[in-house]
């Protein structure tokens, strides 16, 4: 692997604990059974620093580590 995707790689993980840690200390109920949270703009961010692939898996790692480590289980495949 050369320096530059191994950059990639390591921007990714780091935004997914982001995004993870983001989401779970930070969070808004809202009306609707829900919440509102900080860690939708770090996902947003993984997107637009990372590109669509590594930006995605990114998002999708930290919110699916969230919701197995907050008890929302069935959440996690989606």
């Amino acid at each position: 692997m050369n320096d530059k995707k191994i950059r990639k790689l390591v921007l990714a993980a780091l935004l997914a604990a982001l995004v993870c840690v983001a989401t779970m200390v930070v969070q808004i109920p809202s009306p609707m059974q829900g919440y509102v949270n900080l860690g939708d703009c770090f996902v947003l961010l993984a997107g637009f620093c990372l590109g669509p692939v590594y930006g995605g898996l990114a998002g999708g790692i930290g919110s699916a580590l969230t919701d197995l480590l907050g008890g929302y289980f069935h959440y996690v495949p989606a």
